[in-house]
């Protein structure tokens, strides 16, 4: 290799000018789709890409509320009466949304993974997926293609039921997330007046079928990593509940629309700074991201509770871990940060004065309520990202914790705190409301 002629070495980029050594043709670190090349940046052929994935999760939420429900009540729909749906319709109307919603939530995984492997090589001065699209925009899509077409082997030794469950329910937890999130003033699938009670019992799912995925497989490697990812879940889900009541207690209300609607003037991040840090902490456990990547400590146990797993019973735990990463920080804002108010919104509520244009029933007005909503969610996936990206920021600079480090934390540390936010929360109440 090191008599290779320059004439065989191809040239490498300008702020790389180290590779300039004699590399063979057979290591191209160039693409060989989309024709994107280092050597030509194409900024306006990056922006244009990395805009329609986001553009494609903006369209499936938004289609999910306004153009499903306006195509189902159309005059002469035989799915509503009056613009209300029949008893066919509110189930046609709830199997749609769903379609649309795990679209949604797959293409906000997708977009995650791309995001998260884009920013780990800025920090770690390498250039991450630049294959498949300009700046390897679609490489997760060729990702997710490649895994639906790997083979999805099942251990002989497994309970195949159990073993097929387990991911499952896993992706059913994060999944489930989604009903209750109010992405805008009228968009949310599922307006309950214990949206926060839902989030604990949704998210508790998920540690029973990350347990029965490692038990399922009759591997000890895996059985351990199962047990371990349980204790992790269980542990910190006790602050982290404790932390979502503190909101219902200082708003008064357990429905997720209220306590956003109760944060026009100010959020509840200020006076709930502590129980806002101990959910952000406990939400990297729950995701299981660095510092809190124990339960698939590639380096101790193979790949945790999921080791045996190939195929798309992988791709479920890979898509739901993924989903949460854009979920928990979702319900952060919903809950901590004005969900989709704007900032400053007691001065000037730009989302209120488009959505009053119009006589009340009129297609104008309608059509207002959507921009207003439309305008809503816009502000909610852009604080959304920001949360997203400060988890990304940790899980680029932290080292992982030893488990009992991990769980010494969880008890010793979180819990007391979100005991204390809890308590202020209540003195808070008690005085000012």
């Amino acid at each position: 290799m090191s008599n290779i002629s320059s004439k065989n070495s191809i040239k490498a980029p300008s702020d790389r000018p180290f590779l300039n050594r004699a590399l063979p043709k057979d290591r191209h670190f160039r693409p060989k789709l989309g024709g994107y090349n280092p050597n030509k940046p194409n900024l306006l052929a990056k922006i244009l890409s990395y805009g329609a994935l986001f553009l494609l999760m903006f369209s499936m939420i938004a289609a999910m509320f306004s153009t499903v429900p306006w195509l189902f009540r159309m005059e002469g729909s035989p799915l509503a009466v009056h613009g209300q749906f029949t008893v066919a319709g509110s189930i046609i109307y709830a199997i749609t949304a769903s379609v649309f919603a795990f679209l949604a939530v797959a293409v906000a995984a997708l977009i995650l993974i791309l995001l998260l492997r884009k920013y780990l090589a800025v920090v770690q001065n390498r250039y991450g997926p630049v294959h498949n699209g300009p700046g390897g925009a679609f490489q997760t899509i060729a990702d997710a293609f490649k895994l639906v077409s790997k083979e999805d082997f099942m251990p002989g030794d497994a309970d195949p039921w159990v073993f097929t469950l387990a991911p499952v329910m896993v992706f059913v937890s994060a999944f489930l997330l989604m009903a209750v999130i109010p992405f805008g003033p009228d968009w949310v699938l599922a307006d309950i007046n214990v949206g926060l009670l839902f989030i604990i019992a949704a998210g508790t799912l998920g540690a029973y079928g990350v347990l029965v995925a490692g038990w399922s497989v009759n591997n000890k490697f895996s059985l351990l990593g199962g047990l371990r990812a349980t204790a992790q879940l269980v542990s910190y889900e006790i602050p982290l509940a404790i932390s979502l009541l503190s909101v219902g207690i200082w708003v008064g209300s357990l429905n997720l629309a209220d306590i956003v609607e109760a944060q026009r003037n100010w959020w509840c991040f200020i006076p709930l700074f502590i129980s806002a840090v101990v959910y952000l902490i406990a939400s990297l456990a729950e995701i299981k991201m660095t510092p809190f990547d124990l339960p698939e400590a590639e380096s101790e146990l193979i790949a945790g509770f999921h080791t045996e797993y190939s195929g798309m019973r992988f791709g479920f735990f890979f898509v739901a871990e993924f989903a949460e990463l854009f979920l928990l920080p979702a319900i952060a804002v919903v809950l901590f940060f004005g969900g989709y108010q704007q900032p400053l919104a007691f001065l000037v509520d730009f989302g209120a004065i488009i959505g009053s244009i119009g006589a009340e029933g009129s297609v104008l007005h309608q059509f207002s309520r959507l921009l207003a909503n439309s305008y809503g969610l816009f502000w909610f996936l852009a604080k959304t990202a920001i949360v997203s990206w400060l988890i990304m920021w940790i899980r680029a600079t932290l080292p992982r914790f030893r488990d009992d480090q991990l769980m010494e934390l969880c008890w010793k540390v979180l819990i007391p705190l979100s005991i204390f936010g809890l308590f202020i929360a209540i003195i808070l109440r008690l005085v000012f409301k």
